[in-house]
């Protein structure tokens, strides 16, 4: 049985066709969790009908913390069966989503299974994708799978003590994702499509539409998590990671100009070293 989480903050209409979705997968082993994520008054009682009309039973509580990753982490606390997808609420998973997962799961021994969503702009399918076989050093320095990728053991999460990040406000599911490859000897990628990723714009009031003085220093922290957690595990990038991580450290310091962070830039200078 798989507990499918998904947090929610406003965006009601958007949560009907992520629920409708889920309404047409082939596989009927799983149950719902969504996580209201301090919505307005007005927007948890949509939410609420929302899911009253969804064809099954939806779990729908109250988040007690603030922000994505601590929605994600008291769904998982407050769910226990074995398998564990999240799922964000802007996103869809294609009917064959849960079947092929769960198939390729039981398959082998493996500690996460991942397998590809396609990038959705503006409602048109673009030629860019989620979900890849990692490089060198289990992928850390990579993006190696968006949220609704990857169908994950719980008795694997617990064991490791795997947890989203409530500490930043960005870039969380990449360092979430990092982290599951740097801890795991065992998982598979499947080059199947399997959902599809919603790209966030400027309007779309997604986390990751915009970028200000907190989300780059969340993406900052992100960055320095997995670079110590691959020391931990005696892990040394290779050229191909350190080069991406360069270019994204760069990515940042161009925002903190771009934004006026000019204080931030000097003081975030010394971390391309």
């Amino acid at each position: 049985m798989i507990d499918i989480i998904i947090p929610v903050k406003g965006r009601p209409s958007k949560l009907g066709r992520a629920l409708h979705s889920l309404e047409q997968q082939t596989c009927r082993s799983f149950e719902v969790t969504v996580v209201n994520d301090h919505s307005s008054q007005e927007e948890r009682a949509d939410i609420s009908r929302i899911c009253s009309e969804y064809n099954g039973v939806i779990n729908l509580i109250d988040s007690r913390g603030t922000g994505a990753p601590a929605a994600r982490n008291f769904g998982f606390q407050k769910t226990s069966h074995p398998y564990v997808l999240w799922f964000d609420s802007d996103d869809v998973l294609l009917p064959n989503k849960l079947e092929h997962d769960l198939q390729l799961f039981k398959s082998n021994t493996f500690d996460f299974v991942v397998s590809r969503a396609q990038h959705l702009e503006n409602g048109v399918l673009i030629d860019r994708y989620w979900g890849e076989t990692p490089q060198a050093n289990k992928g850390a320095f990579q993006f190696p799978f968006q949220t609704m990728c990857a169908l994950i053991s719980r008795p694997f999460l617990e064991n490791e003590n795997i947890k989203w990040n409530e500490n930043i406000l960005s870039n969380h599911d990449w360092e979430f994702s990092n982290e599951c490859y740097i801890k795991s000897e065992r998982n598979a990628f499947s080059n199947v499509i399997t959902a599809h990723y919603n790209v966030p714009n400027a309007t779309s009031g997604s986390i990751g539409s915009s970028l200000n003085h907190i989300k780059i220093e969340s993406q900052f922290m992100a960055i320095e998590n997995i670079a110590r957690l691959q020391k931990k595990h005696d892990l040394k990038p290779g050229l191909y990671s350190r080069m991406r991580i360069l270019r994204h450290r760069l990515f940042l310091l161009n925002a903190c100009l771009k934004n006026g962070y000019y204080l931030y830039f000097m003081k975030s200078w010394k971390r391309l070293f």
